[in-house]
C-alpha cells in the first residue's frame, strides 16, 4: 500500500517525531491516543522526560 503525503505533512510528522524521541515513539503515542478514543492528551513527565497519553478529564 502506498501513501502519498505532501511535503508539509512530511515536515510536520518529522518535527513531531523529533520532539517525542523518534518515529517509533510517535507511533506508540498515536496508538495509545487512538485506543483512548482520540480524547487523550499527550503529556510529558517532567522528571523522566517520557511522553504518555492521559485522559482529557484527568487533572
Amino acid at each position: 500500500m502506498a501513501t502519498i503525503t505532501t511535503r508539509l505533512n512530511q515536515r510536520r510528522t518529522a518535527s513531531a517525531a523529533r520532539r517525542v524521541g523518534g518515529y517509533s515513539e510517535l507511533v506508540r503515542l498515536s496508538a495509545e491516543r487512538l485506543h483512548r478514543g482520540r480524547d487523550g492528551i499527550i503529556t510529558r513527565n517532567v522528571n523522566t522526560g517520557e511522553f504518555s497519553v492521559k485522559p482529557a478529564d484527568a487533572d
